[in-house]
Formats: structure tokens, sequence, C-alpha cells
């Protein structure tokens, strides 16, 4: 997916990839996300994801 638009990427992880989120890794190992935990990263994650599709769409016009 690296080769793809940065738009398309910000737009799918907001549209598939975060609603579905189930789990953080880090090199210390996961944190399983029960619904508590899933809705907190979403509403953490969504708006910074959002501006940056934003930001993304915006450099890419420009092309």
């Amino acid at each position: 997916m690296s080769d793809l638009p940065e738009s398309f990427r910000l737009s799918y992880a907001l549209s598939k990839q975060l609603s579905s989120a189930y789990e953080i890794t880090s090199n210390y190992g996961g944190i399983e996300l029960d619904d508590e935990l899933r809705a907190a990263v979403e509403k953490a994650v969504r708006p910074i994801l959002e501006r940056r599709l934003k930001q993304a769409e915006r450099e890419e016009s420009k092309r």
C-alpha cells in the first residue's frame, strides 16, 4: 500500500482500519482493545487522520 497516494491510505485508515482496530502493538507487546479502549483510540486518532487527509488532498491537488 506504500505506492498508493497518501490521501488514499489515510482515507482507507479512516473508513476501514480505525473502526476495526483490535490491538495496539509496540516493541514490548500488544494491548488488546475492548470496546471502551477502541472508542477511546478512535476518538483520539480520528481528528488527526482527518486533518492529515485534508492536508494530503491539498498537496496532491497542487500536482
